[in-house]
């Protein structure tokens, strides 16, 4: 028998390698086009800091000042190590969580072929060719939690801090539950989105402390977690403190409902695989009930069950958006981790280290060059190029006090529930993509008078959000803008310029074509 492996490297060079293997987007994709306005902005990057949505109420300010230092010095490729290093902690993260287990791999053989598990069902490689295959990414639903809320994702965006409570699930399954308030802390400190499910995961490690240790200890760690996670709960508080009632009510409805009803409707997201999913996360808190992780994750949960049957009694838009079942994200990647390991325990007993070293690293090396491979022929986390002429046009020719108007319309809700979505599903190749134009401000440093995509969360702020949608689908709706009073509304809003799609029917006198594609063509407002 081989003696148990010990080496402190492995486990880094096998985050790296599963990091590598992960893949990453080109900067900016998706939700970047919103969580790093406001940092670019603040950077100075084109004439961001006049747009409207850049001088709203910040909702991640911490990670806004980081992106306004790090960008200006590193560019594109400074996101990329980070996430890189994030996406290590992420799989150092449920190494830690397997190696207090008492099933958890000892060999050297062992270990790689755990550490092959992990990495093939989070590989870019995998998810391509589940895509290829069957229309659906299947590894997706062992990463991430139902509600299209996940941890990682698709590149740098403040959600993947979410780590740091993978992190303190590490940290108190190895004796370290002061640490672990502290990891719980700064995830909430870089999202405040991880309030909720932080609270409910500190609950539960100050249940097992009252077991295991006293009350006293507990509370002790509750306290440092409390301490760790005020400064954020109070700058949330007051900043997004209701404006009016009435006025409070009615942007929360209008985030949760008509903006993001795919994180908060739970008709539209329980689906027969979201179910599967919370199934998976609940065999991986059973398999571990002789851990000292049993009673934190299953009071975690069945608070967060409880929070979650509570919002779909009441439909209570605040609950929602508090998204009880957002510790879902890290239960189904910790299930995963822990039901892995488990169910390769038995393996690495009866087969020879060797022949497991040889085929673990022979797959992660595949995975590896097959993130390389879907990377370097785009066909990893696609978006439409149906826009980039006319973003090139803009970002060459865009100038002070320049506003564009960007079509902008409410998506209609799909035909059926779905909890998941992918970044390796093909985009069209021509017309307009669900998010249109979500890429422009970031793309071109140009200001824009709205796009449905990117969102404030102040109350007033959603409340001209909300009515600045309705005007563009208004104002695209009307053919002639000039008998219609609609240029003159244009015109009082501040913009310089309309981007007008393939199709659309609007037009004006007052308009000069200054570029055209088949897709878009570009106008300036000219003359009174």
């Amino acid at each position: 028998m081989e003696t148990p492996s010990r080496s402190p490297l492995m486990p880094v060079v096998a985050a790296a390698l599963f990091a590598a293997a992960l893949t990453q987007p080109a900067v900016f994709y998706s939700n970047q086009n919103q969580y790093f306005l406001h940092g670019l902005a603040a950077a100075g990057h084109g004439e961001l800091a006049a747009d409207w949505l850049a001088n709203t109420k910040d909702p991640t300010p911490v990670f806004s000042a980081a992106v306004a230092v790090l960008y200006p010095l590193t560019e594109a490729w400074g996101v990329y190590v980070v996430f890189f290093g994030m996406a290590m902690a992420y799989f150092l993260s449920l190494w830690a969580v397997v190696a207090a287990t008492p099933w958890k791999p000892t060999t050297t053989g062992g270990r790689w072929a755990f550490a092959a598990a992990l990495t093939a069902v989070h590989c870019g490689g995998a998810r391509a060719l589940s895509v290829a295959a069957w229309g659906v990414d299947y590894p997706w639903y062992f990463q991430a939690g139902v509600a299209n809320q996940y941890i990682l994702g698709a590149g740098l965006q403040p959600s993947v801090f979410g780590v740091f409570l993978l992190t303190a699930i590490a940290l108190f399954a190895h004796g370290l539950p002061r640490l672990a308030a502290l990891a719980v802390a700064l995830a909430c400190t870089l999202h405040s989105t991880y309030l909720l499910p932080g609270a409910l995961l500190v609950i539960g490690l100050m249940a097992r402390l009252c077991v295991t240790h006293s009350p006293w200890t507990a509370a002790r760690v509750g306290a440092v977690a409390l301490a760790g996670v005020l400064p954020v709960t109070i700058a949330a508080a007051v900043t997004f403190r209701p404006t009016d009632p009435a006025l409070f009510a009615e942007a929360q409805r209008v985030i949760a409902w008509v903006r993001i009803p795919h994180h908060c409707d739970v008709n539209r997201w329980l689906d027969p695989v979201a179910w599967l999913q919370l199934a998976w996360a609940g065999l991986g808190i059973v398999a571990l009930r002789r851990t000292s992780l049993f009673t934190p994750l299953a009071v975690a949960a069945a608070l967060a069950a409880l929070l979650s049957v509570l919002q779909i009694v009441t439909h209570s838009s605040t609950l929602a958006l508090l998204f009880p079942w957002r510790l879902s994200a890290v239960l189904v990647p910790l299930a995963t981790a822990v039901l892995f390991a488990r169910l390769l325990a038995p393996l690495e007993k009866r087969a020879s280290s060797t022949a497991l070293i040889v085929v673990a690293g022979m797959a992660i090396l595949a995975a590896v060059a097959a993130a390389w491979d879907i990377t370097r022929n785009g066909r990893a986390h696609q978006v439409g190029t149906t826009e980039d002429g006319l973003q090139d046009y803009v970002g060459t020719f865009c100038k002070p006090g320049d506003v564009y108007l960007l079509p902008a319309n409410f998506p209609k809700p799909p035909a059926k529930p779905g909890s998941g979505s992918s970044s390796f599903v093909p985009v069209p190749k021509s017309g307009p993509v669900v998010f249109e134009l979500q890429r422009f401000r970031l793309e071109t440093g140009a200001a824009a008078y709205v796009d449905f995509k990117s969102i404030p969360y102040a109350d007033a702020d959603v409340i001209d959000w909300h009515d600045r949608v309705k005007n563009c689908v208004r104002w695209y709706g009307t053919p002639d803008w000039d008998s219609s009073g609609v240029l003159a509304e244009v015109r009082a809003a501040g913009v310089t310029h309309v981007a007008v799609p393939a199709g659309a029917k609007a037009s004006s006198r007052r308009w000069r074509e200054v570029y055209g594609d088949a897709a878009y063509r570009l106008f300036e407002i000219v003359g009174e």
